[in-house]
């Protein structure tokens, strides 16, 4: 551990707060206040799958500067993504997120083998469009709570598409997620049957369809069997690995796009401006998404274990530290990002924000939420003609820093003649 040397006061009652529900549901102010100190050391705080009361997090120097976050995700190779304690924490190891080189390489290439833009876009995009038109009308005419109703939905019933799932597990899906990720409000028995029954349902699913293929049927083209089926340079995944991947896929994937689908509708109702001029010139989708994920990114940090000394801006490190790295501070860098608090679609540099991560490890799923998003979005504008409801009813999760997004999202879908 490295010679640690006492953290200004206010620095160690800034951490202290950190974790508090207020915090976490507006952390942006406290990553200002970290960013004009710099490192700081002491941040106790737990990484997806492991479980509050039952796991002990270590203490982490807390990364909040752009070059510095910039910095810890370019150099896989110092800092390491195996998490000791994910490790040893009851649930599933997430895969690719807790892998280092040369295994990650050999795991990204078999599930970029399996996750082509065919199955993760043709296929799915029209059956897409026409489930999110009927959650659109269904919610019209009414006061609904977009998270439970919309942005809940969608992304749980992609991944029963992809991996061949029946429709109405899409709600089991969104409850080990929430469990999973630490940002939802699950007694710690909870979220140990959470974890336990997100495992043993997709053992038991890739079991089935293991047996299957073996058997020589003539199984569905989804993720499930083509992770099964994937191989690269005489490499395969293992039973095990693509039980992993499924579950690294849901919890990652449904639970920060469900965040990602209310920040956008969050700010659709800051200004109601957007909704008529993105309704009018749907080229703006786009620039607006991405805006919406550098100010309002729903991941906000990441771990790394250091593998040997160094120094992240001149602040030694030692080999084992803890790093706890904020892309969502690094997104709100002035330095990188004038005037951060803003909306402003169409910056020069929006390309440069970190919400997906950077490297060898930039998220596999972007493509796909990207794609949820901007088919949400359309049907909202080609469906109604306006929205009701203000941001003073809504409140934000207050479960666990590790995203931002609404836990209650109250909204009125206006079709046409409604008011």
């Amino acid at each position: 551990m490295s010679a640690i040397t006492a953290a200004p006061q206010n620095a160690a009652s800034i951490l202290d707060n950190m974790l508090s529900p207020e915090c976490i549901q507006n952390p942006y102010p406290v990553y200002k206040q970290l960013r004009e100190l710099g490192l700081v050391y002491g941040l106790r705080d737990f990484p997806p799958g492991t479980v509050p009361g039952v796991d002990t997090p270590f203490p982490a120097w807390v990364v909040t500067r752009y070059e510095d976050v910039d910095f810890v995700l370019k150099n896989a190779d110092l800092f390491s993504s195996e998490d000791p304690m994910q490790a040893n924490s009851s649930a599933p190891s997430l895969m690719l997120v807790n892998h280092d080189r040369p295994r990650h390489t050999a795991l990204r290439n078999l599930a970029k083998a399996a996750f082509t833009p065919k199955r993760i876009h043709d296929d799915i995009v029209d059956r897409l469009r026409a489930d999110v038109q009927k959650i659109v009308q269904d919610c019209q005419g009414e006061t609904v709570d977009f998270m439970e109703r919309v942005a809940g939905v969608i992304p749980a019933l992609v991944m029963t598409y992809l991996f061949g799932l029946p429709r109405e597990d899409y709600k089991k899906l969104v409850n080990w997620a929430n469990a999973f990720m630490v940002s939802s409000d699950f007694t710690p028995e909870q979220r140990l049957a959470c974890n336990e029954e997100l495992f043993h349902y997709f053992v038991n699913k890739v079991e089935l369809r293991n047996q299957a293929i073996n058997n020589g049927e003539s199984g569905p083209d989804d993720l499930m069997s083509a992770f099964i089926r994937a191989e690269c340079d005489g490499d395969v995944l293992t039973k095990d690995e693509v039980v992993l991947f499924c579950i690294t896929l849901v919890v990652a994937g449904a639970e920060t796009t469900t965040y990602f689908l209310g920040n956008l509708m969050g700010v659709l109702l800051e200004d109601a401006e957007w909704f008529d001029r993105l309704k009018e010139d749907r080229t703006l989708i786009r620039p607006f998404m991405e805006e919406c994920l550098r100010r309002d990114g729903p991941p906000q940090r990441l771990f790394r274990v250091v593998k040997q000394d160094c120094e992240i801006n001149g602040q030694p490190i030692k080999a084992g530290d803890w790093i706890a790295f904020f892309m969502a501070a690094a997104n709100h860098d002035e330095s990188m990002f004038p005037e951060p608090e803003k909306f402003i679609i169409n910056r020069s540099n929006i390309s440069r924000h970190l919400t997906f991560g950077r490297g060898i490890h930039h998220c596999l799923g972007a493509p796909l939420a990207r794609v949820e998003a901007e088919i949400m979005l359309n049907t909202l504008f080609d469906s109604c003609v306006g929205l009701g409801g203000s941001l003073s009813e809504s409140r934000r999760q207050s479960g666990g820093l590790l995203a931002y997004g609404f836990a209650s999202l109250p909204v009125r879908l206006l079709a046409e003649g409604q008011a």
